[in-house]
This record gives structure tokens, sequence and C-alpha cells, in this order.
């Protein structure tokens, strides 16, 4: 039996994988080699990759499904039965050759799907960085590889919300050792609780002169005028550290991404608050179920083939299609309300498998 789940299962892999190739390669050839063929034995790895989660469960659920129809058809499993082998007997090395796939699966996401997260392979584009509640820069456009942005817009804000300075700038260079320096441009400062920013005549360092006639009684400044308006060829030495790199990891999709990828990102991403990193929390979250749905695809297929209400494959193919249509819909919704913080990114995740487990155990009941 054994045997024959795997023939089964190496079946449906290689008819899926052919078919979701053949579409992609006609429809965009550049979604499977996006570096084109120099590089076309790697890129093809990643493209597979990326398809392994939802793959291998359906072809685990496939091959249980059309193993006991078919052998129940030959009489085999009358046999078993006859016999005195329990039905659990008969699945033990299917299960562990279902463990042995979601364990692969599972290894080869955290650790083949370990992409470098360097910025060679990012496009070009705006960029939006927003440090907690104290800065945030507009770019219209920004180079990953040189670390330039052009048409810069910075925006910085006190504890209360008031503004502090903001600039403009032509251009702005990233140095991780040396922060942000920007070129052509004008410096506004505005009076708070800080004083009023000014820069220095070289251009490499920002003071804060206290401007006490500036306060009222209750320690608010009265103007929201700029206190400080001028033009600069550059400024540097500002002590801005905002690192755009996790910014622009966002560029990449979820999906596209390892599970040691997403760590990385969630770890060194400034803003925690921000609503960007939720579609990257919920792939964690799904990727952790990467392994065990491919057991929970197995079980329910061998749940399914040994009720005695659907005896022909054409029975359990329609079964195992209702079943997989239902369960994407679940999860589409699921992931929906996940990305939204309706439902914690693990509850998300969990919630199609916990439904498709109980809907098995129900048909298992009536049909006995």
């Amino acid at each position: 039996m054994a045997r024959e789940w795997t023939t089964w299962f190496t079946g449906c892999l290689f008819f899926l994988v052919s078919t979701i190739f053949m579409f992609s390669t006609v429809e965009n050839l550049e979604q499977v080699f996006p570096r084109g063929m120099d590089h076309w034995w790697e890129d093809l790895g990643y493209w597979l990759l990326s398809y392994l989660p939802w793959l291998l469960p359906i072809c685990c659920l496939g091959a249980s499904l059309f193993t006991l129809s078919f052998i129940k058809k030959r009489g085999e499993w009358t046999g078993l039965l006859a016999n005195g082998i329990s039905p659990w007997q008969s699945f033990f090395l299917i299960i562990l050759l279902g463990i042995g796939v979601g364990g692969a699966s599972d290894w080869m996401m955290n650790h083949l799907g370990d992409r470098s997260m360097e910025v060679s392979g990012l496009t070009q584009n705006s960029l939006k960085m927003q440090s907690g509640t104290d800065r945030l820069w507009y770019f219209r456009s920004f180079d990953p590889t040189t670390g330039i942005g052009h048409d810069l817009q910075l925006f910085a804000y006190g504890k209360g919300g008031e503004d502090l300075f903001r600039i403009r700038a032509d251009r702005a260079e990233w140095d991780s050792q040396n922060g942000w320096s920007f070129h052509k441009g004008r410096f506004l400062g505005f009076y708070s609780s800080l004083g009023l920013p000014v820069i220095d005549e070289s251009g490499t360092s920002m003071i804060w002169e206290k401007l006490p006639s500036q306060e009222n009684e209750e320690g608010v400044y009265k103007t929201k005028s700029p206190g400080i308006n001028r033009s600069f060829e550059r400024i540097a030495g500002l002590g801005l550290m905002d690192d755009p790199l996790p910014y622009l990891w966002l560029q990449k999709r979820p999906k596209d991404m390892s599970s040691l990828e997403i760590d990385r990102l969630l770890e060194q991403f400034p803003n925690h608050q921000t609503t960007e990193i939720n579609p990257y929390r919920l792939r964690k979250a799904q990727l952790w179920w990467n392994g065990p749905a491919c057991l929970v695809a197995l079980l329910v297929g061998l749940g399914l083939g040994c009720c005695r209400g659907f005896s022909t494959p054409a029975q359990l193919a329609g079964v195992a299609l209702l079943g997989a249509l239902s369960f994407y819909l679940v999860r589409t919704l699921s992931d929906s309300l996940g990305e939204q913080q309706v439902l914690s990114p693990f509850v998300s995740a969990s919630l199609p498998y916990i439904l498709v487990m109980m809907a098995t155990a129900f048909l298992i009941r009536i049909k006995k």
C-alpha cells in the first residue's frame, strides 16, 4: 500500500507542477526566471519552493484518496479487514511517509529558501519610511543599490506630535556608519519644548536654541510658523540613523520569503506597530503549518477513503474537490481577517485546518 501511495503522490506532484509551470511560462516567462537564463536553475528552485506549501498537501490528499479507492475496487481492502488487519496497521507506513514529506517540505522552506536579504534584487521605486511617531520620510525614488534617494521630504515630530523640523532635499544619501546626508534643499525649524533647531554654518551638526519668550504658561509654544527657514547645499551629521533596508525588504511579497527571512524582517523592522508587516506575521504563522499541513491532508484523505459511502474514485474525487475549494475559500477569508488584525496570525492560519478536520470527522461519523 505504501508503494502505491508513493506512486500516486509522485504522479500528482508531477502533474500539478508541470501544469503550473506550463501556464506560468506561457503567461510570463519572468514569473519563473526573473533574472534570465543565466540563473535559471536557482530561479527555478525558488519558483518551485513558492508553490510547495500548498501543492504537497494536495498531493498527500489525492494520493491517500486514490490509493484507498483502487485497493477497494480490487478487493484488497476487504481482504485486509478479513485477515484481522486494522486500518491503522495498514496506514502505518503511509503516515510515516506523510510525516517525512511534511518534514522535508518544512526543512526546504526554512533552509533552501533562505535567499540573501541584500538589495541587489530589489527595484528602484518610491519609498516611504515611518520611524515610530518621531519621523516620516517620503522619497519620490530610491535606488537600493547606491542608497541614494531623490526628492525627499522629511518630517520630524516631538513626543506630543508637534513639529520639530522639516527637510526638503533634491538628494539624500544613506551610509550605515554615518547616517543620512542631504543635498540641495531647504531646512525648516519649528519652536518646540526642545527649543529651536539650528544648523551650523558648516552643515555638520544641529543645536537646539532655548527660547523661553515663545512659551506660554502651559509650556506650549504659541506660534506654528517655522522659526528658521534656510536653503542649504549639504547637511550631514544630524544623527538620523533610520535604516532604509527593512523598508526596502517590504518590496518582497510575503509568499516569496522564507521563514528565516521573515524572522529577520520582523526583528529588524523599526516600527512594529505598523500594519505594513501584518501580512509577514501571517505568512510566518502559515509557514509553521507547512509541515503539519501534509499530515493533516493525509489523515483527511485516509479518513474519507475508509468511509463506506465513498466507494468509487469518482465519488472520492468529487468530495476531495469540494473539500479543497471549501478549504481555500475559508483560508482566503481567514487571511483577510488576519491581515486586518481581527484574528491573531496564528489563529487565522490555523482556522482552515481546524475546520477541515472537524468537517472530516463529521463526515466519517455520518457515513459509518
